[in-house]
């Protein structure tokens, strides 16, 4: 899910879906696309094995190093100053109740935006383009995807069961080697690879601020890029486009071959 969410949000930026009137498309896209990985963290602590706890551990530690808010969004994540039992119970809450209503919300107004304003059609294709009925045409092929796929995951689910693995340990030592899932290793070894100090600055802080300042700036793009018409800064936000990609995909490699 979350690999189609990121095709779909670099395929709008490289055909410029997110132009006037639908602006506001873009950004419902791109707070579903923050839910969808919040549930995914959200999700890793659930099975409270090992694995699982460290990498918790670890990710509300990065948020945890963020100047000013760092520490009271620490103590929020974890329900404490430790990683323990209430944050597991927090996590689950998050997983089963917070996440998946503000999905829903934002996911009505994504499609609703999307039947308003229409798909969003490049001029050179718009005359062999057929408009489908959003209902019943596209609900129901939409719905048979969505109980194929249901049923495909049912079936692995059954066929190849997922074990919980082995117990967490509070007191024991990190596990050498623990990486987080795929769609954050680009940024975990973006921030091994950083020196301890950058100016002066705590490496691992300005890493993290700068992923910040990226993530919200994705928020802007729309409003950024205003001008259809502007083939220079079409050119320089392609540029941009490729270079995320490329580095996204090299650096989530190296992630995973990295011993």
């Amino acid at each position: 899910m979350i690999a189609t969410l990121f095709i779909h949000m670099f395929s709008v930026f490289f055909l410029r879906a997110y132009h006037k009137p639908r602006e506001i498309t873009w950004v419902s896209g791109a707070f579903l696309l923050f839910i969808v990985i919040c549930f995914g963290f959200s999700g890793y602590l659930l099975p409270w094995n090992k694995l699982a706890f460290f990498a918790t551990k670890v990710g509300t530690e990065i948020a945890g190093v963020v100047p000013i808010v760092g520490h009271p969004v620490l103590r929020f994540l974890r329900g404490g100053d430790d990683v323990t039992g209430a944050t597991l119970t927090r996590f689950f809450g998050f997983h089963v109740a917070v996440l998946p209503a503000t999905a829903t919300v934002f996911l009505g107004v994504h499609v609703a935006l999307v039947q308003l304003h229409g798909m969003h059609v490049p001029k050179k294709f718009e005359h062999n383009y057929r408009r489908m009925k959003f209902f019943p045409n596209f609900i129901m092929r939409d719905l048979i995807g969505w109980i194929l796929a249901i049923g495909v995951l049912a079936a692995l689910a059954a066929i190849f069961p997922w074990e919980l693995g082995e117990k967490a340990d509070p007191f024991a030592p990190a596990p050498a080697g623990i990486k987080p899932e795929w769609y954050f290793l680009f940024m975990f070894q973006t921030l091994k690879w950083l020196p301890a100090k950058i100016l002066g600055m705590d490496g691992e802080v300005l890493g993290i601020m700068a992923f910040n300042i990226i993530g919200a700036l994705l928020f802007v793009v729309p409003f950024i890029d205003r001008d259809p018409a502007n083939r220079r800064k079409h050119l320089i936000f392609n540029i941009v486009g490729i270079v995320a990609v490329v580095y996204i995909v090299v650096m989530t490699i190296v992630g995973y071959v990295a011993k």
